[in-house]
């Protein structure tokens, strides 16, 4: 009886397990996400993030350019201390590299709208990336 009962629960487990459907990120709905919590959390009116959002979406593609390439010195294995070194120096150049382009854009971002609304923005992201890292997104 306890086997049958055993067996019987673990089927059942695999079953539920099995027929949940895997979870595909979906970038597009991740920045659709993104952009309307932003919005909403800096209250953006529609003409804001009509201007605001083209050049958001422009820096993040920039910002994934860079990364990238630092996740690929990261990964990397070097055989040596000399390509160690080299390794070292290339991410701290990237991430400097991507520090300047932060700058560059919250200037222009400054330009377009009110300090204290960028402010919120940048606020807004940090929540939603929080948010997201716990689970509640």
């Amino acid at each position: 009886m306890k086997k049958s009962l055993l067996t019987f629960l673990f089927v059942l487990a695999t079953i539920n397990v099995v027929a949940q459907p895997p979870h595909k990120f979906s970038p597009e709905k991740f920045q659709t996400e993104l952009e309307n919590f932003i919005a909403s959390e800096a209250s953006l009116s529609k003409i804001e993030s009509a201007a605001f959002f083209p050049v958001y979406r422009e820096l993040r593609k920039k910002q994934r350019t860079i990364f990238e390439q630092i996740i690929k010195h990261k990964k990397a294995n070097p055989a040596d201390n000399e390509a160690a070194t080299e390794a070292i120096k290339q991410q701290d150049k990237l991430e400097l590299e991507m520090k300047q382009l932060l700058k560059t854009y919250h200037e222009k971002f400054i330009k377009m709208l009110p300090a204290t609304t960028v402010f919120k923005i940048l606020k807004a992201e940090d929540k939603f990336h929080r948010q997201l890292i716990k689970g509640k997104k």
